[in-house]
């Protein structure tokens, strides 16, 4: 670990416990790691502004990558360092499946999120029609619904639109209970966090030998596969744990600050 130079930790399920919440004693950490120079970025599936409201709140970063991977921002200065939309064919195309479903849905911009939700989503633009998405340059697109069979069928159908893909899923798709919503984050399929990794240190000039993610779900498959520490929390998927050369104590035990903190006293000692 003491070769680390920037780590790249995932929010849900991570660093966010299972009440959504981030302790104080992962705020500490990131504060001593800025002090000695260690890049700190938020790596994740939501969308931009949420992820830059969380990363100036704790203390991260000017740098994030949001949409699992399709955007990388500095909100220090505005610059946008990679945003990688989906094309307005493939948008047309998931807007009729949305409407053949009845699906709610969120649709990641980097300045903006829109969704036809209205409960629970605060931040985000309510639009009462999918076809108000059409001209929007959309980074990520997430359908939800109670109906497992509904997803399923949905799937199906994506399966055969050409260049993009399913960049995360609810874990309890294919066991889901009647009051759990279902989800897929549908992205360009050359977008990953793996892929974002790579272009934040060649932007800023990081060796990847020098780097650490921290993460719990498939979707940071990639971005482990990529780096040189790979950190699975405990509560982490098999698959996840698999590609780990660490694994730290889960979400609800403050895995992240236990690592961060092991790192931390390795680069200070």
């Amino acid at each position: 670990m003491k070769n680390t130079k920037i780590v790249f930790v995932d929010l849900d399920g991570t660093l966010k416990d299972s009440n959504k919440k981030i302790s104080m004693r992962n705020k500490r950490i990131f504060e001593k790691l800025a002090d000695i120079g260690i890049v700190v970025v938020f790596t994740t599936g939501r969308p931009l502004s949420y992820t830059i409201s969380l990363s100036k709140q704790f203390s991260s970063s000017n740098y994030v990558i949001s949409s699992n991977g399709a955007e990388i921002y500095n909100y220090s200065n505005g610059n946008v360092i990679y945003h990688n939309r989906l094309s307005r064919e493939n948008i047309n195309k998931l807007k009729e499946l949305i409407k053949k479903y009845q699906l709610f849905f969120i649709a990641n911009c980097l300045t903006q999120a829109y969704t036809n939700k209205t409960f629970d989503d605060p931040g985000k633009k309510i639009v009462h029609s999918v076809d108000e998405i059409t001209d929007l340059n959309i980074s990520q697109l997430i359908v939800e619904s109670y109906d497992e069979e509904v997803m399923r069928l949905f799937k199906n159908d994506i399966s055969g639109i050409s260049g993009i893909k399913i960049s995360n899923k609810s874990r309890s798709s294919g066991a889901s209970a009647s009051d759990q919503i279902l989800f897929y984050d549908i992205t360009n399929s050359d977008v990953s966090k793996g892929n974002a990794v790579k272009i934040l240190c060649d932007y800023l000039n990081i060796d990847i030998k020098k780097t650490m993610a921290i993460g719990d779900s498939d979707n940071d498959i990639e971005m482990l596969q990529t780096v040189n520490v790979k950190v699975a929390m405990n509560n982490a998927t098999e698959a996840l744990k698999k590609e780990a050369n660490f694994i730290t104590l889960s979400n609800d035990e403050e895995g992240v600050a236990v690592i961060l903190e092991r790192l931390y006293n390795e680069l200070t000692c």
